[in-house]
Protein backbone atom coordinates (compact mmCIF):
# COMPACT_ATOMS: atom_id res chain seq x y z
CA UNK A 1 0.00 0.00 0.00
CA UNK A 2 2.49 2.46 0.81
CA UNK A 3 4.23 1.64 -2.30
CA UNK A 4 1.02 2.49 -4.19
CA UNK A 5 1.48 5.93 -2.57
CA UNK A 6 4.91 6.91 -3.32
CA UNK A 7 5.21 10.20 -5.45
CA UNK A 8 6.27 9.71 -8.82
CA UNK A 9 7.30 13.43 -9.31
CA UNK A 10 11.45 13.64 -9.04
CA UNK A 11 12.50 15.38 -6.14
CA UNK A 12 13.96 18.13 -7.98
CA UNK A 13 10.75 19.27 -8.79
CA UNK A 14 8.51 18.91 -5.92
CA UNK A 15 7.31 22.19 -4.40
CA UNK A 16 3.63 22.46 -3.93
CA UNK A 17 2.19 25.55 -4.52
CA UNK A 18 0.90 26.18 -1.60
CA UNK A 19 4.18 26.23 -0.18
CA UNK A 20 4.88 29.71 -1.40
CA UNK A 21 1.41 30.63 -0.60
CA UNK A 22 0.58 33.26 2.48
CA UNK A 23 -2.67 33.99 4.40
CA UNK A 24 -2.13 37.07 5.85
CA UNK A 25 1.37 38.53 7.38
CA UNK A 26 1.39 37.16 10.65
CA UNK A 27 0.09 33.82 10.00
CA UNK A 28 1.73 32.64 6.94
CA UNK A 29 3.77 29.41 5.79
CA UNK A 30 7.53 29.66 5.53
CA UNK A 31 10.61 26.98 5.39
CA UNK A 32 11.59 27.04 8.46
CA UNK A 33 15.16 28.34 7.58
CA UNK A 34 15.42 31.32 10.41
CA UNK A 35 14.47 28.30 13.35
CA UNK A 36 17.14 27.59 16.06
CA UNK A 37 18.31 23.75 15.81
CA UNK A 38 16.55 23.16 18.76
CA UNK A 39 13.33 24.56 17.19
CA UNK A 40 13.81 22.21 14.20
CA UNK A 41 14.63 19.00 16.38
CA UNK A 42 11.13 18.19 17.38
CA UNK A 43 10.07 15.50 15.05
CA UNK A 44 11.22 11.77 16.39
CA UNK A 45 11.69 8.78 13.79
CA UNK A 46 12.46 5.36 15.33
CA UNK A 47 12.92 2.65 12.53
CA UNK A 48 13.94 -0.47 13.51
CA UNK A 49 15.05 -3.20 11.40
CA UNK A 50 16.48 -6.76 12.04
CA UNK A 51 17.22 -10.44 10.61
CA UNK A 52 16.77 -12.89 12.84
CA UNK A 53 18.52 -16.04 11.67
CA UNK A 54 18.85 -19.92 13.14
CA UNK A 55 22.54 -19.93 14.81
CA UNK A 56 22.75 -23.44 12.59
CA UNK A 57 22.89 -21.42 9.50
CA UNK A 58 26.32 -20.24 8.04
CA UNK A 59 25.50 -17.04 6.88
CA UNK A 60 27.52 -14.75 4.04
CA UNK A 61 29.68 -12.01 5.88
CA UNK A 62 29.28 -10.13 2.47
CA UNK A 63 25.65 -10.18 2.83
CA UNK A 64 26.05 -9.12 7.18
CA UNK A 65 28.18 -5.95 5.54
CA UNK A 66 25.70 -4.84 3.10
CA UNK A 67 22.30 -5.23 5.01
CA UNK A 68 24.58 -3.06 8.22
CA UNK A 69 25.48 -0.34 5.82
CA UNK A 70 22.51 0.09 3.46
CA UNK A 71 19.45 -0.72 5.78
CA UNK A 72 20.88 0.01 9.33
CA UNK A 73 19.89 -3.97 10.20
CA UNK A 74 20.52 -5.60 12.70
CA UNK A 75 22.15 -9.49 11.75
CA UNK A 76 21.74 -11.54 14.48
CA UNK A 77 22.14 -15.46 15.30
CA UNK A 78 19.42 -17.16 17.57
CA UNK A 79 18.30 -20.50 18.63
CA UNK A 80 14.95 -20.15 17.23
CA UNK A 81 13.33 -23.03 18.69
CA UNK A 82 14.51 -21.92 22.21
CA UNK A 83 11.67 -20.69 24.09
CA UNK A 84 12.89 -17.87 24.76
CA UNK A 85 13.77 -16.45 21.53
CA UNK A 86 10.46 -14.41 21.24
CA UNK A 87 11.71 -12.62 24.30
CA UNK A 88 15.11 -11.77 22.90
CA UNK A 89 13.29 -10.11 20.05
CA UNK A 90 10.55 -8.49 21.88
CA UNK A 91 13.53 -6.71 24.20
CA UNK A 92 15.49 -5.64 21.06
CA UNK A 93 11.84 -3.61 19.32
CA UNK A 94 11.21 -2.40 23.24
CA UNK A 95 14.74 -0.77 23.09
CA UNK A 96 14.58 0.57 19.62
CA UNK A 97 11.83 2.34 19.98
CA UNK A 98 12.35 3.59 23.81
CA UNK A 99 9.76 1.01 25.44
CA UNK A 100 6.67 2.55 22.71
CA UNK A 101 6.61 -0.88 21.18
CA UNK A 102 7.09 -3.72 23.79
CA UNK A 103 6.03 -6.92 21.67
CA UNK A 104 6.62 -7.84 18.20
CA UNK A 105 6.48 -11.62 18.58
CA UNK A 106 3.11 -13.14 20.12
CA UNK A 107 3.78 -16.58 21.17
CA UNK A 108 6.00 -18.91 20.45
CA UNK A 109 7.89 -19.15 16.92
CA UNK A 110 7.35 -22.31 14.52
CA UNK A 111 9.91 -24.70 15.32
CA UNK A 112 10.82 -25.01 11.40
CA UNK A 113 11.57 -21.25 11.43
CA UNK A 114 14.82 -20.65 9.91
CA UNK A 115 14.74 -16.68 10.03
CA UNK A 116 12.30 -13.79 11.29
CA UNK A 117 12.59 -10.41 9.62
CA UNK A 118 11.25 -7.85 11.59
CA UNK A 119 10.78 -4.02 10.88
CA UNK A 120 9.44 -1.09 13.97
CA UNK A 121 8.31 2.49 12.81
CA UNK A 122 7.61 5.19 15.78
CA UNK A 123 6.92 8.51 14.91
CA UNK A 124 6.03 11.41 16.33
CA UNK A 125 6.71 15.20 15.99
CA UNK A 126 4.79 18.78 17.04
CA UNK A 127 2.81 20.16 15.01
CA UNK A 128 3.51 23.58 13.20
CA UNK A 129 0.04 25.10 14.38
CA UNK A 130 -0.31 23.61 17.50
CA UNK A 131 -3.74 23.01 18.22
CA UNK A 132 -5.59 24.38 21.37
CA UNK A 133 -5.68 21.87 24.28
CA UNK A 134 -8.04 24.10 26.12
CA UNK A 135 -10.65 23.57 23.03
CA UNK A 136 -10.49 19.68 23.47
CA UNK A 137 -13.48 17.93 24.74
CA UNK A 138 -15.40 14.93 24.50
CA UNK A 139 -17.43 14.51 21.22
CA UNK A 140 -18.67 12.18 18.95
CA UNK A 141 -17.01 9.96 16.18
CA UNK A 142 -19.09 8.35 13.86
CA UNK A 143 -17.37 4.98 11.91
CA UNK A 144 -20.56 3.82 10.12
CA UNK A 145 -21.57 7.43 8.89
CA UNK A 146 -23.72 10.43 10.75
CA UNK A 147 -26.85 8.33 10.70
CA UNK A 148 -25.55 5.22 12.67
CA UNK A 149 -24.20 4.63 16.30
CA UNK A 150 -21.74 6.78 17.62
CA UNK A 151 -19.05 6.83 20.60
CA UNK A 152 -17.19 9.47 22.45
CA UNK A 153 -13.90 10.47 21.52
CA UNK A 154 -11.38 13.35 22.89
CA UNK A 155 -11.72 15.98 19.95
CA UNK A 156 -9.01 18.92 19.32
CA UNK A 157 -9.82 21.88 17.37
CA UNK A 158 -7.40 24.19 15.42
CA UNK A 159 -8.04 27.73 13.27
CA UNK A 160 -5.14 28.04 11.44
CA UNK A 161 -3.84 28.76 7.92
CA UNK A 162 -3.36 25.81 6.38
CA UNK A 163 -3.83 23.74 3.24
CA UNK A 164 -6.80 23.18 1.95
CA UNK A 165 -8.80 21.51 -0.85
CA UNK A 166 -11.90 20.11 -2.14
CA UNK A 167 -12.23 17.88 -5.14
CA UNK A 168 -15.95 19.15 -5.91
CA UNK A 169 -16.25 16.65 -8.27
CA UNK A 170 -18.35 12.62 -8.69
CA UNK A 171 -15.26 11.81 -5.63
CA UNK A 172 -16.11 14.75 -3.16
CA UNK A 173 -12.92 14.75 -1.32
CA UNK A 174 -11.31 17.05 1.41
CA UNK A 175 -7.71 16.96 2.25
CA UNK A 176 -6.19 19.12 4.40
CA UNK A 177 -2.43 19.49 5.36
CA UNK A 178 -1.10 19.43 8.46
CA UNK A 179 2.49 20.61 8.56
CA UNK A 180 4.99 19.65 11.15
CA UNK A 181 7.61 21.92 12.95
CA UNK A 182 10.35 20.94 11.56
CA UNK A 183 8.34 21.68 7.91
CA UNK A 184 9.82 18.55 5.79
CA UNK A 185 7.14 16.58 6.82
CA UNK A 186 3.04 17.09 6.73
CA UNK A 187 0.37 14.52 7.72
CA UNK A 188 -2.50 15.00 5.74
CA UNK A 189 -6.30 14.19 6.17
CA UNK A 190 -8.36 12.96 3.32
CA UNK A 191 -11.98 12.17 3.93
CA UNK A 192 -14.88 11.68 1.19
CA UNK A 193 -17.83 13.23 1.70
CA UNK A 194 -20.25 10.92 3.98
CA UNK A 195 -17.96 9.14 5.22
CA UNK A 196 -17.86 5.73 6.28
CA UNK A 197 -16.28 2.61 6.69
CA UNK A 198 -17.73 1.90 3.40
CA UNK A 199 -17.24 5.17 1.91
CA UNK A 200 -13.88 5.32 3.27
CA UNK A 201 -12.95 1.49 2.05
CA UNK A 202 -14.06 2.39 -1.99
CA UNK A 203 -11.77 5.67 -2.09
CA UNK A 204 -9.08 3.64 -0.70
CA UNK A 205 -9.69 1.11 -3.47
CA UNK A 206 -9.19 3.80 -6.13
CA UNK A 207 -6.82 6.11 -4.54
CA UNK A 208 -3.35 6.12 -6.20
CA UNK A 209 0.22 8.68 -5.77
CA UNK A 210 -0.59 10.08 -8.95
CA UNK A 211 -4.30 10.99 -7.58
CA UNK A 212 -2.80 12.25 -4.89
CA UNK A 213 -0.05 14.10 -6.04
CA UNK A 214 -2.83 16.15 -8.36
CA UNK A 215 -4.54 17.34 -5.28
CA UNK A 216 -1.72 17.70 -3.05
CA UNK A 217 -0.54 20.30 -5.99
CA UNK A 218 -3.82 22.01 -5.88
CA UNK A 219 -4.17 22.74 -2.32
CA UNK A 220 -4.03 26.28 -1.53
CA UNK A 221 -3.05 27.58 1.85
CA UNK A 222 -6.13 29.21 3.53
CA UNK A 223 -8.16 29.79 6.99
CA UNK A 224 -9.33 26.63 8.13
CA UNK A 225 -10.92 24.76 10.85
CA UNK A 226 -10.00 21.39 11.65
CA UNK A 227 -11.60 19.11 14.25
CA UNK A 228 -9.69 15.97 14.72
CA UNK A 229 -9.77 12.92 17.32
CA UNK A 230 -7.30 12.95 19.29
CA UNK A 231 -5.74 9.36 18.57
CA UNK A 232 -2.89 6.79 19.46
CA UNK A 233 -2.76 4.37 16.28
CA UNK A 234 -1.21 0.95 16.51
CA UNK A 235 -0.80 -2.10 14.22
CA UNK A 236 0.75 -5.17 13.99
CA UNK A 237 0.70 -6.98 10.98
CA UNK A 238 2.51 -10.23 9.28
CA UNK A 239 3.10 -9.62 5.86
CA UNK A 240 4.24 -12.39 4.80
CA UNK A 241 0.52 -12.52 2.73
CA UNK A 242 1.22 -9.24 1.41
CA UNK A 243 4.46 -10.12 0.00
CA UNK A 244 3.11 -13.40 -1.64
CA UNK A 245 0.23 -11.43 -3.08
CA UNK A 246 3.41 -8.79 -4.80
CA UNK A 247 5.04 -12.12 -6.04
CA UNK A 248 7.46 -13.22 -3.87
CA UNK A 249 6.47 -16.74 -3.18
CA UNK A 250 9.55 -18.63 -3.21
CA UNK A 251 11.42 -17.24 -0.27
CA UNK A 252 8.38 -18.42 2.03
CA UNK A 253 8.59 -22.11 0.80
CA UNK A 254 11.35 -24.52 1.95
CA UNK A 255 11.62 -26.52 -1.68
CA UNK A 256 11.67 -23.63 -3.48
CA UNK A 257 13.38 -20.81 -1.25
CA UNK A 258 17.12 -19.71 -2.55
CA UNK A 259 18.47 -17.91 0.07
CA UNK A 260 21.83 -18.65 -1.02
CA UNK A 261 23.74 -15.09 -1.56
CA UNK A 262 22.88 -15.08 2.40
CA UNK A 263 23.35 -18.66 3.42
CA UNK A 264 26.27 -20.11 1.01
CA UNK A 265 25.42 -23.62 2.75
CA UNK A 266 23.19 -24.67 5.19
CA UNK A 267 23.89 -27.49 7.04
CA UNK A 268 21.71 -30.76 7.00
CA UNK A 269 20.81 -29.63 2.88
CA UNK A 270 18.17 -28.22 4.52
CA UNK A 271 17.25 -25.07 2.68
CA UNK A 272 16.46 -21.81 4.53
CA UNK A 273 13.44 -19.65 4.00
CA UNK A 274 11.47 -16.48 5.49
CA UNK A 275 9.16 -17.69 8.15
CA UNK A 276 7.68 -14.09 8.95
CA UNK A 277 7.71 -10.74 8.27
CA UNK A 278 6.55 -8.86 10.96
CA UNK A 279 5.63 -4.77 11.03
CA UNK A 280 4.55 -3.03 13.92
CA UNK A 281 3.74 0.56 13.82
CA UNK A 282 2.95 3.21 16.84
CA UNK A 283 1.70 6.46 16.14
CA UNK A 284 0.36 9.44 18.84
CA UNK A 285 -1.56 12.11 17.69
CA UNK A 286 -2.57 14.50 20.02
CA UNK A 287 -2.10 18.59 21.16
CA UNK A 288 1.60 18.50 21.50
CA UNK A 289 1.84 19.42 25.05
CA UNK A 290 0.36 23.05 23.08
CA UNK A 291 -1.21 25.19 25.90
CA UNK A 292 -4.05 28.27 24.92
CA UNK A 293 -7.06 29.88 26.43
CA UNK A 294 -9.71 29.47 23.47
CA UNK A 295 -13.00 30.89 24.34
CA UNK A 296 -16.35 28.65 23.46
CA UNK A 297 -17.77 31.53 21.88
CA UNK A 298 -15.07 31.82 19.86
CA UNK A 299 -14.68 28.19 18.98
CA UNK A 300 -17.92 28.48 17.51
CA UNK A 301 -17.34 30.97 15.30
CA UNK A 302 -14.50 29.64 13.96
CA UNK A 303 -15.60 26.36 13.60
CA UNK A 304 -17.90 29.03 10.50
CA UNK A 305 -15.18 28.84 8.36
CA UNK A 306 -15.25 28.02 4.22
CA UNK A 307 -12.86 25.61 4.69
CA UNK A 308 -12.83 23.14 7.38
CA UNK A 309 -12.62 19.61 7.89
CA UNK A 310 -14.40 17.54 10.40
CA UNK A 311 -12.81 14.58 11.97
CA UNK A 312 -16.02 13.23 13.02
CA UNK A 313 -16.24 10.31 10.54
CA UNK A 314 -13.54 8.07 9.11
CA UNK A 315 -10.71 9.62 7.10
CA UNK A 316 -6.97 8.49 5.69
CA UNK A 317 -3.70 9.43 7.11
CA UNK A 318 -0.69 10.34 4.91
CA UNK A 319 2.36 11.33 6.56
CA UNK A 320 4.84 12.46 3.96
CA UNK A 321 8.69 13.23 3.94
CA UNK A 322 8.07 16.31 1.49
CA UNK A 323 11.23 16.61 -0.36
CA UNK A 324 11.40 12.82 -1.00
CA UNK A 325 7.99 12.27 -1.37
CA UNK A 326 8.55 9.39 1.08
CA UNK A 327 5.14 8.29 2.64
CA UNK A 328 5.62 7.51 6.50
CA UNK A 329 2.31 6.20 7.23
CA UNK A 330 -0.58 5.26 5.11
CA UNK A 331 -3.86 4.18 6.40
CA UNK A 332 -7.44 4.69 7.34
CA UNK A 333 -8.65 5.61 10.62
CA UNK A 334 -11.91 3.56 11.90
CA UNK A 335 -11.56 3.92 15.41
CA UNK A 336 -9.05 6.99 16.88
CA UNK A 337 -9.24 5.45 20.23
Amino acid sequence: VLANMMSPTPIDNRRDPWRRQTCHEEDDYDDGAGQSTAAQNTQVIRVANAIFYHNNLPISQQYVKLARELYGSLVYPLDLNADSSAGVINRWVNDMTVGKISRMIEGPISSSAGMVVANALYFKAEWRRQFDGYSTRDAAFFPDGMDRSSYSVKMMFLSACLPFYRTYDASDVTIVGLPYRDNITTMYLIQPANSSRTTLRRLQGTLNAKTLETWIGRMKLQKTSVRLPKMHLRSNLDLSQSFQRLGFNSIFSPAKSDLSNMFPASGGGQKPYVNQIVHKLDLTVDESGTEGAAATAALIDRIGSPAFFNGNTPFLIYVRHEPTGLPLFYGPVFDPR
